[in-house]
């Protein structure tokens, strides 16, 4: 089943600090050099906050701007040493080939991505994330899918998407087992030796509501602190971004997991939120007061705790 364009509003991601909503101040544009007049979409930023990719939708430069409508493509920015952000470019092949593109994960090296969809040398398979690697000159190698077992029987829905933790042997997926369903559940798979991914497993009750939609994990540097997207009760209208820690190894046992609050959730969708290492600045999509339809602005963060104390959990 082919999937849908991203086309819902705020993106973000994070680390290994849990936020206090009360202290975060300060919403910045990331400027013209990233943002233009077309929409910014789902920011994925390196560990150490130089190197971000982001989609623009419908870019006249995006592979796929003339056959289909809401093209969406990946770019990126660097930063420089005095903080201030390079001119976007598109990466073109081979990693935009497909409609809908998008990158997942970034290794704390730099040197190794995990994109939307699957592909076999280059060529797009159908549903699914591959890896791809940075070449000696500078570039990234043809993308490869990930080999996930029983995949498709749990990828069934209209969404889906992955993240990995640090060091890159275990992969948070949200998809939907229901044909054709809206509301996702998380699951975590584990990298095995012969480079093959475990059946994916559901994270538990706690995470996962019957009947809400939980999507877009990103798994804090602690390998226990979770951030996910949820219209679960209690949060401040549609979508929000929540917290919760991990209590074992066996990935079933969550913590109650805590809305962020103000000002990261708001009554619109919400997701995608994203901290640089040193969880200074927490990255994310916005359509409010913006150069075109969502611009990608970073929030400046004065306090921060950092997440509980780990037993050093692997799985």
């Amino acid at each position: 089943m082919a999937q849908m364009a991203d086309t819902s509003a705020p993106l973000k991601e994070q680390k290994d600090h849990v936020i206090k909503a009360s202290t975060i101040i300060k919403v910045e544009n990331l400027g013209f050099n990233v943002n233009s007049e077309f929409a910014e979409l789902r920011p994925t930023v390196s560990a150490d906050g130089n190197l971000l990719f982001f989609i623009v939708e419908n870019h006249p430069y995006n592979t796929s701007y003339r056959s289909v409508s809401n093209s969406q493509d990946i770019w990126f920015a660097e930063r420089d040493s005095n903080g201030n952000w390079g001119e976007a470019m598109h990466v073109g092949y081979p990693l935009n080939t497909y409609h809908y593109n998008a990158v997942y994960w970034i290794s704390p090296d730099k040197n190794k991505i995990l994109i939307r969809n699957a592909f076999i040398d280059g060529d797009y398979v159908g549903n699914g994330m591959s890896l791809s690697y940075r070449t000696k000159n500078g570039g990234w190698s043809k993308p490869n899918a990930l080999k996930i077992r029983n995949y498709q029987k749990y990828d069934r829905g209209r969404q889906n998407g992955a993240t990995m933790a640090q060091d890159g042997q275990t992969l948070l997926l949200y998809m939907s087992e229901q044909s054709g369903g809206y509301n996702n559940d998380i699951y975590v798979s584990f990298l095995q030796p012969d480079d093959t991914w475990s059946e994916p497993k559901s994270l538990g009750k706690t995470i996962n509501l019957p009947k809400y939609n939980e999507m877009t994990p990103y798994l804090a540097a602690d390998g226990e602190t979770l951030y996910f997207s949820s219209d679960r009760p209690g949060g401040l209208g549609d979508n929000d971004i929540w917290m919760s820690t991990r209590l074992d190894d066996t990935w079933q046992k969550w913590s109650e997991p805590k809305n962020l609050g103000e000002p990261i959730n708001t009554p619109d969708w919400d997701a995608f939120f994203t901290l640089d290492a040193g969880g200074e600045y927490a990255y994310m999509t916005t359509s409010l007061d913006t150069y075109g339809e969502s611009d990608i602005v970073r929030i400046k963060l004065l306090e921060k705790e950092k997440a509980e104390p780990g037993s050093n959990c692997n799985r």
